[in-house]
């Protein structure tokens, strides 16, 4: 006997949704900005609840909101980095992957902003880390839902967000990659340029103009793409 068609998930339209959202995005190429704003944009739209979302970041200490629903957002970012703590800060380190504030009235976690939140008319809210990358500077993110009333989203709607997250981080990866693999050759470049400069002023091989780059890295307590630009900009190594 044949089973019965299964009815799909709770998340899967939404979810589907916002695939088809973001391939159509990446058929024209967009850029990560236009790939979260179309995902925040869609969080309001399908997520019962949400009123505001947004993508933060942090990076030094700073905050930044990159893309929003509602202006509303950078108002919230703010609060929070005045208050030192709130939800999308404590999601965002990573103390906890996703951080439910159901009634900001009642919860004592973060006064100050919540002070502030519920004066802006944000009652609930919900974030999800996005990623973790480490570099000179730490570099951290949330997705954050916010609703003006009390117990905003239910189980369905956290449900579904972590949905449009795992998108979200997905495409931060990407981007991250992307960035990194740029970084590494144009680091590689500037390194060939130094040996280079060293080769012809101290006639030199590639290797020892190498190694003297690395001892000097290494003496000075800088990166070696520090050191390369001193060569290039000046011509010799720093004294």
């Amino acid at each position: 006997m044949s089973q019965p068609p299964q009815m799909p998930s709770a998340t899967s339209r939404p979810g589907q949704r916002l695939a088809s959202a973001l391939r159509d995005l990446a058929s024209r190429q967009a850029s990560v900005d236009e790939t979260l704003q179309a995902a925040v944009d869609l969080c309001v739209e399908l997520i019962d609840g949400c009123a505001v979302a947004d993508v933060m970041f942090l990076r030094s200490k700073q905050s930044t909101v990159p893309v929003a629903s509602d202006a509303l957002s950078r108002a919230l970012a703010q609060a929070q980095q005045q208050a030192d703590g709130g939800p999308c800060i404590t999601a965002a380190l990573g103390h906890e992957q996703i951080v439910v504030a159901n009634d900001l009235r009642e919860d004592q976690r973060w006064p100050d902003f919540a002070r502030q939140a519920i004066e802006l008319g944000v009652t609930s809210v919900v974030s999800y880390q996005l990623f973790l990358h480490r570099d000179d500077n730490d570099r951290f993110g949330a997705l954050n839902l916010y609703g003006s009333g009390p117990d905003a989203f239910d189980e369905r709607a956290i449900e579904i967000g972590e949905v449009f997250a795992a998108h979200c981080t997905t495409t931060l990866a990407a981007a991250i990659a992307q960035e990194g693999a740029a970084a590494a050759l144009e680091t590689r470049d500037l390194i060939g340029q130094a040996k280079g400069i060293l080769m012809e002023r101290h006639r030199l091989t590639a290797e020892d103009a190498f190694s003297l780059l690395r001892k000097t890295s290494q003496d000075r307590n800088l990166k070696l793409r520090q050191i390369a630009e001193i060569v290039t900009s000046t011509g010799e190594l720093p004294t």
